[in-house]
């Protein structure tokens, strides 16, 4: 049942997954994004989200889910949500804070989002309905 938490936060929660600390890149440039770069599980353990650079943005989808999360999915039109990208687009906009996308299977649509990274293995992911206010969140912990 895949909900706006999946079973209602669960996916919103799998859609946003994040932290890890950044890491020069192979041309020596600072990576802005590789905090976020990882495994996350949203709070429910519904749902693991592989976070990782999509060109010079972020994305994240979906490696991992339970039976239940695999059947509400289904059930909302989303036949194959292991490999799902539910993260879109997201960007730095200052140190330790991301903005993008949210794809909610569940709700069939997607969100204006925000990643907050709260420490090394949390992260706060929000689905907004429009650009930063009127959000539900969900803390999110690395694997």
């Amino acid at each position: 049942m895949i909900k706006f938490s999946l079973r209602p936060a669960a996916l919103l929660a799998a859609a946003l997954a994040a932290c890890f600390g950044a890491a020069p890149s192979q041309a020596g440039i600072r990576r802005v994004n590789a905090p976020l770069s990882g495994l996350w599980r949203n709070p429910y353990g519904t749902v693991d989200v592989r976070i990782d650079e999509c060109g010079d943005k972020i994305c994240g989808v979906v490696a991992s889910a339970t039976p239940d999360a695999l059947a509400d999915a289904r059930d909302s039109g989303y036949p194959r949500l292991i490999g799902l990208e539910l993260l879109q687009d997201y960007r730095a906009d200052k140190p330790g804070h991301w903005v993008g996308t949210v794809l909610v299977p569940d709700l069939g649509r997607s969100f204006a989002s925000h990643i907050e990274l709260i420490d090394a293995n949390h992260a706060r992911i929000s689905g907004c309905l429009w650009r930063q206010f009127l959000c539900k969140s969900q803390i999110w912990q690395r694997l």
